[in-house]
């Protein structure tokens, strides 16, 4: 067996093999088994038809195609192997010259991962952060949140309004009859008083509003500090991802940019609308929209290798 590699774009690997024609010959007997079980011959059950007659009946090739089928899955296997590649997905194959007593010629192509050459991290992760952010709680954040934890325990109040239907007019001398007097009862949220008490109403680790307002700041502060890691994190990846130098086979990016489909997909369903809807709102086919999203994809993927 003869096997010559070529590197192409988009990190696929071609293989150019050779099977000479008595390796070809080995697969033979399993090919011709294969073909019997699958095959009707008048006066034979499947599986004991001869050979001759069911060459006569359907001719050569059906027996060569299964024995190529044999063959290029041993060869596509030593292929691999011999050059260690690491494929991502099922290869295409080609049979470029196949004939009874002859040398099997195949031509397989397979996407395999890319090489990823890496750019200097702690220079990127230097130049992406800056040195001047700083986690600051004011005043006023502890302030917006207490008043929030105030609404939290805001209470119903139960107020009586009355009031004189008809016309407010200078009519001094009239009099009003109670009939025409009504009055409405409206609610009225109550806020609790920001004391010690409403502070004691949280629990036991709290016996002051001071304790409250320092816990609030300590939580706030912590809250800040996970966003500015993240925020951090997210700088680094991007600019990672723009300097990172990978040829991600077309496979990969489809693949991406199906779950990107699919997600949208799910999401217009979830509230009530069609996809339909949505490409004629969008004025744009779903190729169209794969196409704006294609970079999108290329970094999702890179991020992921």
């Amino acid at each position: 067996m003869k096997i010559e590699k070529k590197d192409l774009p988009k990190s696929e690997v071609e293989f150019k093999i050779v099977i000479d024609a008595e390796e070809f010959a080995t697969h033979h007997a399993a090919a011709l088994k294969a073909v019997q079980q699958v095959v009707e011959v008048d006066g034979f059950r499947k599986g004991n038809a001869p050979e001759d007659l069911i060459v006569k009946k359907y001719g050569d090739m059906i027996i060569l195609e299964e024995m190529a089928n044999l063959a290029l899955r041993s060869a596509y296997v030593k292929a691999v192997e011999e050059h260690k590649i690491s494929p991502i997905s099922d290869p295409q194959v080609t049979i470029t010259k196949i004939a009874k007593g002859n040398p099997l010629e195949l031509t397989i192509v397979v996407p395999v991962l890319p090489e990823i050459k890496l750019p200097e991290y702690k220079k990127i992760a230097k130049n992406a952060i800056k040195g001047d952010e700083k986690i600051e709680v004011t005043d006023k954040d502890i302030t917006d949140v207490l008043e929030e934890l105030r609404k939290g325990r805001a209470t119903q109040h139960m107020h009586e309004h009355e009031h004189v239907h008809g016309e407010d007019c200078n009519h001094d001398d009239e009099s009003v009859s109670p009939s025409e007097e009504s009055s409405e009862t409206k609610k009225e949220a109550v806020l609790p008083e920001l004391n010690d008490e409403f502070a004691q109403s949280f629990g036991g680790d709290f016996k002051t509003l001071a304790e409250l307002k320092e816990k609030v700041g300590e939580n706030l502060k912590l809250e800040k500090e996970q966003k500015l890691r993240e925020k951090r994190r997210s700088a680094i990846m991007e600019k990672l991802i723009e300097e990172t130098k990978a040829d991600i086979p077309d496979v990969i990016i489809e693949g991406e940019l199906a779950t990107m489909l699919a997600q949208m997909k799910q999401d217009i369903a979830r509230f009530g609308g069609t996809w339909e809807d949505y490409l004629a709102h969008a004025k744009k086919t779903e190729d169209e929209l794969k196409a704006d999203w294609r970079k999108d994809a290329e970094k999702r993927s890179l991020s992921q290798i």
